[in-house]
């Protein structure tokens, strides 16, 4: 004979199911909460990659380094993302003109480890400023990137 008493599964106060619920509501909303920043910032990333590239036509080399520095300071994005942005930044900022008369300024300097390290001294100060440094060196390198590309091409063409 079967014994139909299936209490004998679950204890008197056991709350597994309702915390595996709450766990699993609390997952769902945190979700949530995740696509909308994250949303919300695609959103502006993709503003002010459009906005950058309207204006680039008039700013040089170092027009591009500031606008985007000044554009990282104010990124209200998520983390992360500001972050990855600044070098695309820089080179929607490089592409939409010819800036590589400007990249003679700095000779070989941009074969070098440190190049940037000059322009970025402003922001070298303030330990807190970690992420502005970052965001400084990439901006930089992306641009001394960019002069090499142009030194070969001259290279190339003579």
């Amino acid at each position: 004979m079967q014994n139909k008493d299936n209490g004998a599964f679950r204890r008197k106060g056991d709350l597994g199911v309702p915390l595996v619920i709450g766990l699993f509501v609390l997952a769902i909303i945190l979700g949530w909460v995740v696509f909308r920043n994250y949303e919300y910032s695609s959103k502006e990333i993709t503003q002010s990659l459009s906005q950058m590239q309207e204006e680039s036509t008039h700013l040089s080399l170092n027009g591009c380094a500031e606008k985007t520095l000044t554009w990282f300071q104010k990124c209200d994005a998520m983390t992360q993302l500001c972050d990855d942005t600044v070098p695309r930044l820089v080179k929607v900022c490089l592409a939409n003109s010819d800036k590589s008369a400007d990249c003679s300024q700095y000779g070989k300097e941009i074969y070098g480890y440190n190049f940037g390290a000059k322009q970025c001294a402003p922001y070298m100060h303030d330990k807190k400023l970690k992420r502005q440094k970052k965001a400084c060196a990439d901006t930089w390198q992306t641009i001394a990137d960019y002069c090499k590309v142009v030194a070969k091409r001259a290279a190339q063409n003579h």
